[in-house]
């Protein structure tokens, strides 16, 4: 079970492989308004970040994720670990 920090680096990690370039990643990035993905582009993000965390995010889970750390957040809750207080 990965902590916040490591959930959130690796969440960042992946992410970059679905930006352009080699743009810096924060953890208050909007998704799509910030990173510039296409719901076809969250899609495969939400595909690659299931796959790594072997974890499926429910609908009503990712209707409320907007940024990279909602993201993360919704990892350590899915995996059953504390998020930051």
């Amino acid at each position: 079970m990965a902590t916040y920090d490591e959930t959130l680096k690796i969440t960042t990690e992946i992410l970059q492989k679905h930006v352009d370039g080699d743009r810096t990643i924060r953890p208050n990035d909007h998704i799509q308004n910030d990173l510039g993905l296409d719901s076809l582009g969250v899609m495969e993000l939400v595909a690659d970040v299931e796959d790594r965390f072997a974890v499926t995010i429910p609908n009503e889970v990712l209707s409320d994720i907007s940024t990279v750390e909602d993201i993360a957040r919704a990892l350590v809750k899915l995996q059953g670990a504390g998020a930051p207080a």
